[in-house]
């Protein structure tokens, strides 16, 4: 059978926190989804009965790696290995589970799904796992990427296009002034939605082929009732629409990314929604886009991934590598063991200035020791193994992304703003220098590792 949402759902059974007391979509899923730590099922939706919502899908390397197929210590490299074997294989199919349920013409009604309220000024619902599904008109290739978007009717939602490679192909529709058909397929196996995240160069292949590399399956693709897209047949949910030129519904505001509203309301594409096809027990996988949640590490898996790859292809010692959302994904942390000094602040200007990273502004580097995920441990590096004087990196005069509302907006230029970049050196003396990097050796506790207390509470 081939992998979906629901064999990943079982994968991780025991580790899912299912919840049974009926729970309000508009007023409380939100804040529980990020106020859990696990992988969690609602199973009684207010207003919806038979519905299930789930989230958390992938919040941390343990459910990447389970995802992936590997071991968490393993994960970038396992997901480099995929991004660089490109993609797989797809095979269409005359139907599939997600057609068990049509719904076409005035049977449409967006109001039926527990689409789910985020943060509380929230301009109203909106679907925050939709994988957007666009084919170029002159090559018949396939674009996927994961767009915020706002219900606004029954029938109707305005979409916030963040993907370039979307954009571009809504604008060749555009300007032949017809409308851009657009699938939004809700809810499949975990690695569609890590390849949905994947913004590198694939003018010849979709992310759902990238996905079926990851899976190292077949995936079986169905065609959309209204138009030529074709979608994973083993979805839960898929929402076909189109985008007509020039036509807008005013969207936001939506709590971002990194806690704050700052994008505002403002017109954005308006999709026409011509039909909806599920499972007969669809389940809704929500998204919820506030921190420490899915919607932070699904943006960055792969480029966490391809910036491994890409300082070890340049021969450092590279251990790992991690934005978290702690950081407000403007933060970079890798890890390294540099042979001499040099070699740190070498890769640490690398990674504050690829084009792999579209938001970090500091980038932090620490040695094998230091936890990486444990921003305590971040802190201990920055006390115990920085000196100001020399292990500070300041730039000046350098764009950033719009969102960053700690920078200075740049008038007359929209989605830009103007600051600086900060590379912290937070790593022991390098190799080269043996007996001053034994010096920073840390202390463990007598017993360390032979001894547990939980042995004591018997």
């Amino acid at each position: 059978m081939a992998s979906n949402l629901r064999t990943y759902l079982r994968e991780i059974k025991k580790d899912i926190l299912r919840i049974k007391k009926e729970v309000d979509p508009l007023t409380e899923i939100g804040d529980l989804c990020s106020q859990s730590k696990t992988p969690i099922m609602f199973e009684n939706i207010k207003g919806y009965p038979g519905w299930k919502i789930c989230d958390l899908l992938v919040k941390d390397r343990r459910y990447q790696a389970i995802a992936l197929k590997t071991t968490p210590e393993n994960v970038l490299a396992k997901l480099s290995e995929g991004i660089n074997r490109g993609p797989g294989k797809t095979r269409l199919l005359g139907t599939g589970p997600v057609k068990e349920k049509i719904f076409t013409s005035q049977e449409v009604d967006l109001n039926k799904i527990p689409f789910c309220i985020h943060t509380p000024q929230d301009g109203g619902r909106y679907i925050g796992s939709g994988m957007c599904v666009v084919r170029d008109p002159d090559t018949g290739f396939q674009n996927v990427a994961m767009h915020r978007i706002h219900i606004k009717g029954k029938d109707f939602a305005a979409v916030s296009i963040f993907s370039p490679h979307t954009r571009a192909i809504l604008q060749k529709y555009h300007q032949r002034n017809i409308a851009c058909p657009m699938a939004v397929v809700i809810g499949h196996h975990p690695c569609f939605e890590i390849a949905t995240n994947y913004f590198g160069p694939h003018d010849t292949f979709s992310e759902h082929e990238l996905a079926a590399s990851l899976l190292g399956e077949t995936v079986p693709m169905v065609k959309c009732e209204c138009s030529d897209i074709v979608v994973p047949a083993e979805a839960e949910i898929v929402i076909e629409g189109e985008i007509k030129p020039g036509v807008t519904e005013m969207e936001g505001p939506f709590g971002e990314f990194h806690n704050y509203y700052a994008s505002g309301v403002s017109p954005k594409p308006r999709l026409d929604i011509k039909a909806i096809t599920m499972r007969k027990d669809a389940i809704f996988r929500h998204l919820n886009a506030t921190p420490y949640t899915d919607h932070q590490p699904l943006a960055v898996l792969c480029c966490e991934a391809r910036l491994w790859d890409q300082l070890r292809r340049k021969g450092y010692n590279i251990h790992d590598v991690f934005i978290p959302p702690w950081g407000g994904l403007f933060v970079t942390i890798i890890q390294i063991t540099p042979q001499v000094e040099e070699q740190a602040k070498e890769a640490i200007l690398t990674v504050l200035f690829s084009p792999l990273l579209l938001f970090t502004k500091v980038v932090i580097a620490v040695d094998e020791d230091i936890d990486i995920y444990d921003a305590k441990d971040i802190i201990y590096a920055l006390g115990t193994r920085v000196n100001p004087e020399k292990d500070i990196i300041q730039i000046g005069g350098t764009p950033g992304i719009a969102y960053d509302l700690s920078l200075e907006e740049i008038p007359g230029v929209a989605n830009l703003r103007h600051g600086g970049k900060l590379g912290i050196n937070a790593t022991k003396p390098p190799l080269i220098k043996k007996e001053l990097r034994e010096r920073f050796k840390r202390i463990s506790p007598k017993g360390w590792g032979k001894v547990s207390l939980k042995d004591f509470l018997k």
